[in-house]
């Protein structure tokens, strides 16, 4: 019964994202009879509110943000209880790693305010940045990732308070503290600005016709336009936009893979040919996208089937960091700027990102949609069942 309880809240869940998706784009306009002064004041209590609760959640006391909701509402109940579990997962994760998260910085833009008595509907954009640094490099300068995620909040007024009855948003760090995968992982010989010449292609790269094979994806540019169209997460640019040429899937199942097959595709990014199988029509005759490009286990096929990518390993995080003959510093330090990561949760791929580098302590970082992120650690988010493919572009 709590299975199927969670599953219809999850769906519920998923049809609001979808309406507020759809209605994304309509320029924010205060509502008529809410004084600007209010709209001011809200929107003040709102900035306040998240960045506590950003910088709460990172020092691991979510004890301090329990007036900020409504404990009287089931939901807010929720909500609340909802922090406390990516606050406990942060916790148990970044001890797992050896990492320390410092500081916390949260930017929002309200998007749309709707005020009803005591009671006022919110969607906003939020995006954060996290410091934070490798207990084994404390000489080295911090490193920072972002995460944005869209709002859709209900405040009530409480004893003359605005305070959250319900937060609505999909959420990368809510994930069972208990099921944090133990280990660090060792070094990665991953060298940063260094062009990967894939090792298949080697032995030929003399050849003029081998070599242009060999560098027909772009892998600067493709990193380079991860960077730009990441969405709303801190660090992202385009003004924190998704690249308007493209429909947003967001609320359609996911954005992630249509954004990695951007990444892998678009003329400003990796520039692969576009085939039959894996396309984007912007408009026509067959607009849209093949379901190769959209859906996450369908590009997984195309990718393998084609021979455009090879799965360097598949396995869980305990599996990806462990020495081995063939990779002594773990497989999960073969891959490159420009190559991938799939996720599979029970047996199904859920999530796709792309690898963009490495921080100080030369911890893989990715890029992504849904949810937003921007130089995150390639494992944060996920849990010790989570199982990890990672895929090296080789042509």
């Amino acid at each position: 019964m709590h299975v199927l309880y969670k599953r219809r809240l999850l769906l519920g869940l998923i049809a609001v994202i979808s309406v507020f998706v759809t209605l994304r784009g309509i320029p924010h306009r205060p509502v008529g009879g809410i004084p600007l002064s209010l709209e001011r004041l809200i929107s003040m209590r709102l900035s306040m509110m998240l960045s506590e609760r950003a910088e709460a959640i990172i020092r691991g006391d979510t004890d301090v943000l329990m007036s900020h909701y409504d404990l009287d509402s089931h939901y807010g109940k929720w909500a609340f209880e909802h922090e406390t579990r990516r606050c406990a997962y942060l916790k148990a994760w970044s001890a797992a790693r050896g990492i320390r998260l410092l500081d916390t910085e949260v930017e929002i833009r309200v998007i749309s305010l709707e005020l009803k008595g005591t009671t006022a509907w919110i969607e906003l954009d939020e995006s954060v940045k996290v410091s934070y640094e490798h207990e084994s490099q404390l000489a080295s300068k911090p490193d920072f990732f972002g995460i944005g995620a869209e709002h859709f909040l209900e405040l009530a007024l409480r004893e003359g308070e605005w305070v959250i009855r319900r937060d609505w948003y999909l959420d990368p760090l809510d994930v069972d503290a208990g099921s944090v995968s133990s280990g660090t992982a060792l070094s990665s010989p991953f060298e940063i600005d260094v062009p990967y010449l894939p090792e298949i292609l080697t032995a030929t790269a003399d050849s003029g016709d081998d070599k242009e094979y060999a560098y027909l994806y772009n892998r600067e540019n493709a990193v380079a336009y991860a960077d730009k169209y990441c969405g709303l997460a801190w660090g992202c640019g385009n003004n924190r936009k998704y690249n308007p040429l493209y429909e947003n899937f967001t609320g359609l199942g996911g954005d992630c893979t249509n954004f990695v097959s951007q990444v892998l595709g678009d003329k400003e990014a990796g520039n692969l040919p576009m085939t039959y199988t894996w396309r984007y029509v912007p408009n026509g005759a067959g607009a849209g996208a093949t379901r190769a490009w959209a859906q996450a286990s369908s590009l997984l096929s195309y990718l393998l089937s084609s021979g455009r990518a090879e799965r360097l390993a598949r396995g869980t995080y305990s599996d990806l960091i462990a020495p081995s003959e063939t990779y002594p510093g773990g497989a999960i330090g073969a891959l490159n700027a420009g190559d991938l990561i799939a996720y599979e949760k029970n047996g199904r791929i859920e999530h796709f990102a792309v690898v963009i580098g490495a921080d100080s302590g030369l911890y893989l970082l990715v890029n992504s949609h849904t949810a937003d992120r921007y130089h995150v650690p390639w494992d944060l988010g996920w849990d010790c069942d989570t199982v990890f493919w990672l895929l090296k572009i080789v042509i």
